[in-house]
Protein backbone atom coordinates (compact mmCIF):
# COMPACT_ATOMS: atom_id res chain seq x y z
CA UNK A 1 0.00 0.00 0.00
CA UNK A 2 1.36 3.41 -1.20
CA UNK A 3 2.09 5.78 2.32
CA UNK A 4 -0.68 8.23 2.62
CA UNK A 5 -0.19 12.11 1.22
CA UNK A 6 0.61 14.43 4.15
CA UNK A 7 1.67 18.21 3.74
CA UNK A 8 4.33 20.05 5.51
CA UNK A 9 4.54 23.84 6.03
CA UNK A 10 8.09 25.06 4.22
CA UNK A 11 7.12 29.13 6.09
CA UNK A 12 3.79 29.96 4.29
CA UNK A 13 3.76 27.36 1.80
CA UNK A 14 2.41 24.14 2.02
CA UNK A 15 4.10 21.91 -0.23
CA UNK A 16 3.06 18.76 -1.42
CA UNK A 17 5.12 17.60 -3.52
CA UNK A 18 6.70 14.64 -1.72
CA UNK A 19 10.39 15.00 -3.23
CA UNK A 20 10.50 18.89 -2.49
CA UNK A 21 9.33 18.50 0.67
CA UNK A 22 11.98 15.90 1.32
CA UNK A 23 14.67 18.64 0.67
CA UNK A 24 16.12 20.18 3.13
CA UNK A 25 15.48 23.47 3.87
CA UNK A 26 18.63 25.17 2.35
CA UNK A 27 18.33 23.87 -1.04
CA UNK A 28 14.47 24.29 -0.98
CA UNK A 29 14.73 27.64 -0.22
CA UNK A 30 17.11 28.33 -3.06
CA UNK A 31 14.90 26.72 -5.03
CA UNK A 32 11.30 28.92 -4.23
CA UNK A 33 12.19 31.88 -6.37
CA UNK A 34 12.47 29.74 -9.22
CA UNK A 35 9.31 27.32 -8.60
CA UNK A 36 5.98 29.07 -9.81
CA UNK A 37 2.63 27.69 -9.00
CA UNK A 38 0.15 27.07 -12.17
CA UNK A 39 -3.01 25.82 -12.53
CA UNK A 40 -3.70 23.19 -15.48
CA UNK A 41 -6.44 22.18 -17.09
CA UNK A 42 -7.41 18.51 -18.00
CA UNK A 43 -5.74 17.20 -21.20
CA UNK A 44 -3.12 19.67 -21.40
CA UNK A 45 0.08 19.01 -22.74
CA UNK A 46 2.86 19.81 -20.76
CA UNK A 47 5.49 18.40 -23.12
CA UNK A 48 5.55 16.87 -26.75
CA UNK A 49 7.22 13.45 -27.51
CA UNK A 50 10.99 14.64 -29.00
CA UNK A 51 10.03 18.55 -28.03
CA UNK A 52 12.93 20.23 -26.39
CA UNK A 53 11.94 20.41 -22.55
CA UNK A 54 11.98 24.08 -21.20
CA UNK A 55 10.40 23.86 -18.00
CA UNK A 56 9.86 21.18 -15.45
CA UNK A 57 6.95 20.15 -13.21
CA UNK A 58 6.64 19.21 -9.94
CA UNK A 59 2.80 17.65 -9.88
CA UNK A 60 1.13 19.07 -5.99
CA UNK A 61 -2.24 17.63 -6.82
CA UNK A 62 -2.58 16.72 -10.62
CA UNK A 63 -1.78 13.45 -11.91
CA UNK A 64 0.20 13.09 -15.28
CA UNK A 65 0.34 10.91 -17.67
CA UNK A 66 3.36 9.65 -19.95
CA UNK A 67 2.24 8.44 -23.39
CA UNK A 68 4.21 6.92 -26.13
CA UNK A 69 3.46 7.90 -29.62
CA UNK A 70 2.88 4.95 -32.20
CA UNK A 71 2.53 4.48 -35.73
CA UNK A 72 -1.51 3.69 -35.56
CA UNK A 73 -3.71 4.28 -32.84
CA UNK A 74 -3.69 6.61 -29.98
CA UNK A 75 -0.66 7.07 -28.00
CA UNK A 76 0.33 4.37 -25.24
CA UNK A 77 0.88 4.98 -21.48
CA UNK A 78 3.78 3.75 -20.24
CA UNK A 79 3.90 6.02 -16.83
CA UNK A 80 1.70 8.01 -14.16
CA UNK A 81 3.14 11.12 -12.60
CA UNK A 82 1.97 12.62 -9.27
CA UNK A 83 3.07 14.19 -6.26
CA UNK A 84 5.59 11.78 -5.85
CA UNK A 85 7.44 13.19 -8.87
CA UNK A 86 8.52 15.33 -11.68
CA UNK A 87 7.89 15.77 -15.50
CA UNK A 88 11.14 16.27 -17.26
CA UNK A 89 13.31 13.59 -16.09
CA UNK A 90 14.91 13.89 -18.98
CA UNK A 91 16.35 16.83 -18.04
CA UNK A 92 18.06 14.86 -14.86
CA UNK A 93 19.75 12.35 -16.96
CA UNK A 94 21.04 14.87 -19.00
CA UNK A 95 18.81 15.00 -22.08
CA UNK A 96 17.18 17.83 -23.94
CA UNK A 97 14.39 16.65 -25.62
CA UNK A 98 11.54 14.49 -24.33
CA UNK A 99 11.35 10.84 -24.58
CA UNK A 100 7.35 10.56 -23.98
CA UNK A 101 4.39 13.24 -24.37
CA UNK A 102 3.30 14.08 -21.00
CA UNK A 103 -0.52 14.67 -20.74
CA UNK A 104 -2.35 16.14 -17.58
CA UNK A 105 -5.45 13.63 -16.87
CA UNK A 106 -6.38 14.48 -13.40
CA UNK A 107 -6.26 18.10 -13.20
CA UNK A 108 -4.91 20.58 -10.15
CA UNK A 109 -2.10 22.53 -9.73
CA UNK A 110 1.90 22.03 -10.03
CA UNK A 111 4.68 23.89 -9.59
CA UNK A 112 7.16 24.63 -12.41
CA UNK A 113 10.39 26.06 -13.12
CA UNK A 114 12.83 26.40 -16.19
CA UNK A 115 14.68 23.05 -17.21
CA UNK A 116 17.94 25.77 -16.92
CA UNK A 117 16.93 26.87 -13.48
CA UNK A 118 16.20 23.09 -12.96
CA UNK A 119 20.02 22.35 -13.78
CA UNK A 120 21.43 24.83 -11.48
CA UNK A 121 19.39 23.40 -8.54
CA UNK A 122 21.05 20.24 -9.31
CA UNK A 123 24.73 22.04 -9.11
CA UNK A 124 23.97 23.61 -6.20
CA UNK A 125 23.36 20.69 -3.96
CA UNK A 126 24.01 16.86 -3.11
CA UNK A 127 20.41 16.35 -2.03
CA UNK A 128 18.46 17.55 -4.84
CA UNK A 129 20.70 15.06 -7.54
CA UNK A 130 20.42 12.31 -4.68
CA UNK A 131 16.47 12.38 -4.36
CA UNK A 132 16.26 12.47 -8.01
CA UNK A 133 18.75 9.67 -8.86
CA UNK A 134 16.30 7.08 -6.66
CA UNK A 135 12.75 8.76 -8.05
CA UNK A 136 14.92 7.74 -11.78
CA UNK A 137 15.05 4.29 -10.46
CA UNK A 138 11.42 4.55 -9.24
CA UNK A 139 10.32 5.46 -12.76
CA UNK A 140 12.04 3.14 -14.40
CA UNK A 141 10.59 0.41 -12.35
CA UNK A 142 7.20 2.09 -12.80
CA UNK A 143 7.26 1.70 -16.35
CA UNK A 144 9.02 -1.82 -17.30
CA UNK A 145 6.01 -3.29 -14.36
CA UNK A 146 3.23 -1.46 -16.59
CA UNK A 147 4.96 -3.15 -20.09
CA UNK A 148 4.27 -6.49 -18.34
CA UNK A 149 0.97 -5.61 -16.55
CA UNK A 150 -0.33 -4.46 -20.37
CA UNK A 151 0.34 -8.12 -21.64
CA UNK A 152 -0.60 -10.67 -18.75
CA UNK A 153 -3.33 -8.92 -16.84
CA UNK A 154 -7.01 -8.24 -17.57
CA UNK A 155 -8.54 -4.96 -18.25
CA UNK A 156 -10.30 -4.98 -14.63
CA UNK A 157 -7.47 -5.61 -12.42
CA UNK A 158 -5.58 -2.53 -14.32
CA UNK A 159 -8.38 0.01 -13.86
CA UNK A 160 -8.38 -0.85 -10.34
CA UNK A 161 -4.57 -0.19 -9.82
CA UNK A 162 -4.56 2.77 -11.92
CA UNK A 163 -7.27 4.15 -10.07
CA UNK A 164 -5.55 3.14 -7.02
CA UNK A 165 -2.39 5.25 -7.85
CA UNK A 166 -4.30 8.27 -9.23
CA UNK A 167 -5.97 8.04 -5.80
CA UNK A 168 -2.83 8.06 -3.68
CA UNK A 169 -1.67 11.19 -6.14
CA UNK A 170 -4.32 12.82 -5.92
CA UNK A 171 -4.62 12.63 -2.28
CA UNK A 172 -8.52 12.95 -2.37
CA UNK A 173 -11.47 10.25 -2.58
CA UNK A 174 -13.30 12.22 -5.39
CA UNK A 175 -11.04 13.75 -8.66
CA UNK A 176 -12.04 14.01 -12.42
CA UNK A 177 -11.44 11.38 -14.61
CA UNK A 178 -13.21 10.88 -18.16
CA UNK A 179 -13.87 7.11 -18.91
CA UNK A 180 -12.17 8.17 -23.10
CA UNK A 181 -8.98 9.50 -20.99
CA UNK A 182 -8.76 5.99 -18.60
CA UNK A 183 -9.80 4.08 -21.89
CA UNK A 184 -6.83 5.62 -23.38
CA UNK A 185 -4.52 5.22 -20.43
CA UNK A 186 -4.97 1.30 -20.73
CA UNK A 187 -5.18 0.84 -24.31
CA UNK A 188 -8.88 -0.10 -24.78
CA UNK A 189 -11.93 0.87 -26.37
CA UNK A 190 -14.07 3.11 -24.62
CA UNK A 191 -16.79 0.92 -23.97
CA UNK A 192 -14.92 -2.06 -22.42
CA UNK A 193 -13.34 0.21 -19.74
CA UNK A 194 -16.63 1.17 -19.19
CA UNK A 195 -17.82 -2.22 -18.50
CA UNK A 196 -14.33 -2.50 -16.20
CA UNK A 197 -15.61 0.77 -14.39
CA UNK A 198 -19.46 -0.32 -13.93
CA UNK A 199 -17.69 -3.91 -12.13
CA UNK A 200 -15.94 -1.72 -9.82
CA UNK A 201 -18.91 0.33 -8.89
CA UNK A 202 -21.37 -2.63 -8.65
CA UNK A 203 -18.66 -4.63 -5.79
CA UNK A 204 -18.71 -0.89 -4.12
CA UNK A 205 -15.55 0.09 -4.03
CA UNK A 206 -16.30 2.97 -6.20
CA UNK A 207 -18.63 5.51 -7.65
CA UNK A 208 -18.68 7.19 -11.21
CA UNK A 209 -21.01 10.04 -12.72
CA UNK A 210 -20.30 12.63 -14.54
CA UNK A 211 -16.47 12.56 -15.30
CA UNK A 212 -16.26 11.72 -11.86
CA UNK A 213 -14.76 8.89 -9.53
CA UNK A 214 -15.21 8.57 -5.95
CA UNK A 215 -12.88 5.92 -4.43
CA UNK A 216 -15.59 4.73 -1.81
CA UNK A 217 -13.83 1.15 0.01
CA UNK A 218 -10.36 1.72 -0.77
CA UNK A 219 -9.34 -1.88 0.50
CA UNK A 220 -12.09 -3.32 -2.27
CA UNK A 221 -10.77 -1.40 -4.94
CA UNK A 222 -7.14 -2.78 -3.74
CA UNK A 223 -8.26 -6.33 -3.66
CA UNK A 224 -9.54 -5.70 -6.84
CA UNK A 225 -6.15 -4.55 -8.43
CA UNK A 226 -3.45 -7.01 -9.75
CA UNK A 227 -0.59 -7.58 -8.21
CA UNK A 228 1.73 -4.29 -10.04
CA UNK A 229 -0.13 -1.91 -7.79
CA UNK A 230 2.28 -3.73 -4.67
CA UNK A 231 4.84 -3.76 -6.88
CA UNK A 232 4.92 -0.32 -7.83
CA UNK A 233 4.32 1.22 -4.32
CA UNK A 234 6.82 -0.98 -2.52
CA UNK A 235 9.27 0.23 -4.67
CA UNK A 236 8.46 3.61 -4.00
CA UNK A 237 8.73 2.92 -0.33
CA UNK A 238 12.06 1.13 -0.59
CA UNK A 239 13.37 4.24 -2.74
CA UNK A 240 12.18 7.24 -0.11
CA UNK A 241 11.35 5.27 3.61
CA UNK A 242 11.04 8.64 5.27
CA UNK A 243 7.73 9.13 3.05
CA UNK A 244 5.91 5.72 3.63
CA UNK A 245 6.37 6.60 7.73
Amino acid sequence: MAPPVRTATRGERVEHNRLLRALPATEYDAMRADLHDVAITQGAVLCEAQALVTHVYFPQRCVVSLLTPVDEGPAVEVGLVGNEGMVGLTVFLGGRLATTQAVLQVPDGASRMTAAAFRRALRRGPALPALMQAYARTMLGQITQNAACSQRHLVGPRCARWLLMAHDRVGEDRFTLTQAFLGQMLGVQRATVSMAAQALHTLGVIRYARGHVTVTDRAGLEAAACACYDVIAADYARAFPRAAE
